[in-house]
């Protein structure tokens, strides 16, 4: 077979690509290992709830933010339902030592009047950090469509850390801390990320937040319905073993497991780029460039815990709750003692079709599995071992609930957990790190172009983490083929 364009991995970022190459008039194939594509945010249903996995909520999704301009250039807004979270209060930040919660809303002038009135004596530190935040996040063409940019892809930036701007600007840690809190929406600790990666995924939160009915079923579905009517070609369980070269340094096509060879003119990866390494003739990328991949850091891993709560729980009806244990911002990768912590509790929805029932996801950062603790954690080939710690974490994590938050004591019945040995059999990820490639200072996470002619990466790692990273990354690849100002031009007109 012979295509335009041949997309490798079907999460968000691939489905993006090849919605955008498809709607170009680019023949377009994509092939994804799994069973399904978007396996990472479909979700699983358990005792008549649904339980989301790789998409809670996002921001950017309001009438004319950027996403919800994606979503309708690429024909999903007619697909999907989407209904607001909590204006006053989308997720709650809870202290454990000393006892402290805080409703963190949405909307710059809702923050700002929270923020000012529980620290009156930190205006000026609150209004510097909300006006780079949004400095930055209106600074990238795709997010801001009225800018003028010679450079369409994302800053490279090293510094200052999250952790060295608020340090410079206050003292107050409990401010510090919640201001920090939605580093574990990217798995980067304050003193790791820079405030450039941190704006990227705040900024979107700050403006508007949105969850979608179906959760990120009804996402992958809404992807696959487009997918279909674009007549693009969908291979699933096919998996990319070697992308083929021809001439000089020029991509000439793909060659499947099964031996069989995919031509293309042009090709975008979205596979985590140290597996894209395996696949590419050794000779096709310089040796600082190979070595530059290699060294790359993954976020951290989690625990899942997947649950049931009787009666239902109204304190996130719309609503996340961010649980610490003290305004010292944990480092999500450390293999701390479980009320050491920090946690990220979401609600789970009713299955249609079944008795009414109510549950929640809960999240709780753990080593991946590439890590020291890992390797000396159980012996790899001893499943009871495996099922052991398995068992004794989601108790531990369960009782740490029930004991710091009285509302859950007595009314969580488990139904399920994933391990980082789940996330990595099931995302398709080396290490089963939850947000991929980490986003850090000094570290050089690679472009959308490389020296190959034809190949071109686009995924978390040459973005930012969540559903609206991984959109744009996608639409940043197809526009160094496309064009960046054709697309720009067209996402307007949806405005």
């Amino acid at each position: 077979m012979k295509y335009d364009c041949l997309i490798i991995g079907g999460g968000v970022s691939g489905l993006t690509a090849a919605l955008v190459m498809a709607k170009n008039g680019y023949h377009t194939a994509l092939l994804e290992s799994s069973r399904k594509t978007a396996p990472t945010i479909r979700g699983f249903k358990r005792q008549g709830l649904f339980f989301d996995t790789g998409f809670h909520y996002t921001g950017g999704l309001s009438d004319g933010e950027p996403l919800d301009i994606f979503f309708q250039y690429l024909g999903l807004s007619g697909k999907i339902e989407k209904y607001p979270f909590d204006e006053n209060g989308f997720d709650t930040f809870r202290c454990l030592e000393p006892n402290f919660e805080f409703p963190f809303p949405y909307g710059y002038n809702r923050i700002r009047e929270r923020f000012s009135k529980r620290f009156p004596e930190e205006t000026k530190a609150i209004d510097e950090y909300l006006n780079a935040v949004k400095h930055v996040y209106h600074s990238q063409s795709y997010i801001n469509l009225d800018i003028d940019t010679n450079n369409p892809g994302l800053s490279v930036v090293h510094g200052p850390s999250l952790k060295e701007f608020l340090d410079r600007i206050t003292d107050n840690e409990m401010l510090k801390c919640i201001l920090s809190m939605h580093c574990l929406l990217h798995g980067v600790a304050p003193e790791e990320v820079s405030f450039f990666s941190h704006a990227l995924v705040a900024g979107s939160y700050y403006e508007s937040v949105y969850g979608i009915k179906g959760g990120g079923f009804s996402l992958a579905e809404a992807f696959d319905a487009r997918l279909k009517e674009l007549k693009v070609d969908v291979f699933c369980n096919r998996e990319a073993k070697e992308i083929l070269l021809s001439g000089e340094n020029e991509l000439s096509g793909v060659m499947c497991g099964d031996k069989e060879i995919l031509y293309c003119e042009h090709c975008i990866s979205t596979i985590h780029p140290q597996q894209l390494l395996a696949i590419v003739p050794h000779s096709a990328f310089r040796p600082a460039y190979r070595k530059r991949i290699e060294a790359l850091e993954d976020t951290c891993s989690a625990i899942m815990v997947y649950v049931k709560t009787v009666p239902p729980l109204k304190e996130i009806e719309r609503a996340n709750l961010f649980l610490f244990p003290s305004p010292s911002f944990p480092d999500p990768c450390a293999a701390d003692p479980i009320d050491k912590r920090p946690m990220f509790i979401a609600r789970a929805r009713q299955d249609e079709g079944k008795a009414f029932e109510e549950g929640c996801i809960i999240i709780c950062p753990e080593p991946h599995t590439g890590t020291e603790y890992w390797s000396t954690l159980f012996p790899t080939d001893d499943p009871d071992a495996y099922q052991s710690y398995k068992h004794d974490m989601t108790r531990r994590i369960i009782t740490h609930i029930e004991t710091s938050c009285p509302e859950f004591k007595g009314r969580i019945t488990h139904v399920e957990s994933a391990t980082p040995v789940t996330l990595k059999r099931y995302t398709n990820s080396p290490r089963g790190g939850i947000y991929g490639v980490k986003h850090k200072i000094d570290q050089y996470n690679p472009m959308a172009a490389t020296r190959i002619k034809g190949l071109f990466l686009a995924g978390q790692a040459t973005t930012a983490p969540g559903v609206l990273g991984a959109v744009v990354s996608g639409f940043l690849a197809c526009g160094n083929i496309i064009g960046h100002e054709k697309l720009r031009e067209e996402l307007k007109a949806c405005i």
